[in-house]
């Protein structure tokens, strides 16, 4: 088959497919909106938020705005997701909803001195259901800093019954982290070598830490004893070497401790919020 009948054959197949389409302006609103509600459904939202964007410059449109909101949010780009969700007018009906998805980009942003301030003007004074979450996260931001924590009756009442037990945990956590005192572990590998890994949890380098520099200690002891100079200063400064390094690494090993315990408790926090979607109500647009 050549070329030229091949490529008659193709024109012959897709011609009825042209025939449909070719009437089709895919530069109307209703189309321009499909094509981005399948982009955002994909969840291909940079794109999305470029069909929307267009129909926008057409004409306002509240759950556009909404949106392109959540796309932003989705793609981790917080203020431009809070500048979207600023601008939806107070008769929309996502105003409520559009507040506290501005209030959860602002927390998301990780600026909690400022998150604060923003909740402080925007929701206290309010008594609703979206003055309550809002609440909530402003109470989660504190555990997030080194700021003094409020009373633990006072941090947990926004919260309801079923939610209290975990949140209260985490309060407890932050409050009496288990943390392991640098100083401690130093001190006791100084006095007995080994056992500030132990402190720490690293049994067995204790262990390890404690036979191998006995045994440098006492190689050193038994060649003092038999005369053998050299070889006694050799197995000195090993033993020393090994005794400084391991205080050395108590300290060191306690501090890593400590940073794991803070990432595992920022991990928990970031996990139980992403699971209640930040008490954010949660839009299934793609039904």
């Amino acid at each position: 088959m050549n070329i030229a009948l091949l490529l008659s054959i193709i024109l012959l197949l897709i011609s009825p497919h042209y025939s449909q389409t070719e009437n089709l302006d895919f530069n109307s609103p209703a189309n321009i909106r499909l094509f981005a509600d399948h982009l955002y459904c994909e969840k291909d939202y940079l794109r999305a938020i470029l069909e929307y964007d267009r129909l926008l410059e057409m004409q306002m449109n509240d759950t556009l705005l909404y949106k392109t909101g959540l796309s932003y949010s989705y793609m981790y780009d917080y203020p431009s997701a809070a500048q979207r969700f600023d601008l939806i007018p107070p008769s929309s009906p996502f105003i409520n909803q559009s507040r506290i998805e501005w209030l959860k980009a602002k927390f998301l942003f990780g600026d909690y001195p400022k998150f604060k301030l923003a909740y402080v003007n925007q929701f206290v004074g309010e008594n609703n259901k979206y003055q309550s979450e809002g609440q909530k996260l402003f109470n989660f931001s504190y555990l997030f800093t080194d700021e003094p924590l409020p009373s633990k009756e006072e941090f947990l009442s926004p919260f309801e019954i079923n939610e209290k037990e975990k949140v209260s945990s985490f309060y407890d956590w932050k409050v009496d982290p288990p943390y392991k005192s640098s100083t401690v572990a130093g001190i006791m590998s100084a006095i007995i070598p080994g056992s500030g890994k132990v402190y720490v949890g690293e049994v067995s380098d204790g262990i390890v830490a404690f036979l191998v520099t006995g045994i440098f200690v006492f190689l050193a002891y038994d060649n003092f004893q038999a005369g053998h100079t050299t070889r006694a200063w050799i197995f000195t400064g090993a033993a020393a070497l090994f005794y400084g390094g391991n205080i050395y690494g108590s300290v060191a090993a306690a501090q890593v401790h400590n940073a794991k315990i803070t990432f595992e408790f920022n991990e928990s926090l970031n996990i139980y919020l992403k699971k209640n979607n930040y008490y954010s109500p949660a839009y299934d647009f793609c039904k």
